[in-house]
């Protein structure tokens, strides 16, 4: 389905675009290192939603469940720990498209411009029974600001109340995913049921994604065991990088199988780099937050 966002003209030219942000789900659960914990609440979200008619009419959680009828979830966790794609298997199960939506592509510079166009997201999913995943939710779901110093903070925290509004109101099913889970305010927190840690990933679960990942017709003489073991503190988003760089080094000639040496030295450069960025990304707000020198000397 496609609906118009609207934009400032500044940045559209003058022309509303038109967005259509619903995917087919590509995922399955069977392709995601997961832990106990998490499937067993995926299992608890899934029975809620084939089996809604039960728990509000026959069981009568109608009393108290008296305007929407819907199931808002919230992931947790490191980047890289597989919560996108966990939105998308939980989709496929139950049979819906997906939408998927990012708080900075709504916003708007006009009054009025972004609650807006998270009620026509939320129609979109409503009409088409489509599961609506907000990703980098703290952007959304932080506090309100309680000194309002400029007509914008009116403007964020107008949109919030539209979006506790629209969660109210909601019949399907909404997933959140944030890495700043410690930001969300707690009205936002009381409407969500399924609150669920994606933890960086154990040993089990690292063997789970390098069989995945580095599948048996890959030249190798490395066991999965042993690769998870020498893997430790990785996501499944490092480790897939990691695989596509062995299988570039296996094309190129520069390795004729993968073994332990040629993963350790790859691990080695893709931590070596995080720790880079790490570096530069502390030094930037640190430069950010100190003070001006006419500060000072004030």
């Amino acid at each position: 389905m496609k609906y118009e966002i609207v934009k400032d003209k500044k940045e559209s030219g003058g022309k509303d675009g038109a967005s259509s942000l619903m995917e087919i789900p590509q995922w399955t659960l069977g392709e995601i290192a997961l832990s106990k914990s998490t499937l067993e609440q995926i299992e608890e979200m899934i029975a809620y939603v084939k089996h809604r008619e039960k728990l509000l009419h026959e069981w009568e959680f109608n009393r108290f469940l008296k305007t929407g009828k819907g199931l808002s979830i919230n992931f947790f966790g490191p980047p890289g720990t597989g919560k996108s794609i966990t939105a998308e298997a939980i989709a496929k199960k139950l049979g819906t498209n997906i939408i998927k939506v990012n708080y900075g592509e709504l916003e708007s510079e006009l009054v009025g411009g972004t609650s807006k166009n998270l009620s026509k997201v939320f129609q979109a999913a409503e009409t088409n029974r489509s599961l609506l995943f907000f990703d980098e939710a703290d952007a959304v779901l932080s506090k309100r600001i309680s000194n309002l110093s400029q007509a914008a903070d009116h403007g964020v925290n107008s949109a919030k109340s539209t979006l506790l509004t629209l969660m109210d109101k909601f019949n399907g099913v909404i997933i959140f995913a944030t890495n700043l889970f410690e930001n969300y305010d707690e009205a936002f927190l009381r409407r969500i049921i399924f609150n669920v840690e994606f933890p960086v990933p154990d040993k089990e679960m690292r063997t789970q994604l390098w069989a995945f990942h580095l599948s048996k017709n890959v030249p190798r003489n490395i066991s999965n065991d042993r690769a998870a073991e020498i893997s430790e503190g990785l996501c499944g988003g490092d480790i897939r990088n990691i695989t596509i760089k062995l299988g570039l080094k296996l094309l190129a000639g520069k390795a004729t199988l993968v073994d332990e040496s040629l993963i350790a030295d790859e691990i080695n450069k893709y931590k070596t780099i995080k720790l880079r960025h790490k570096k530069i990304d502390t030094t930037e707000i640190v430069v950010e937050d100190a003070p001006s020198s006419d500060l000072q000397e004030k």
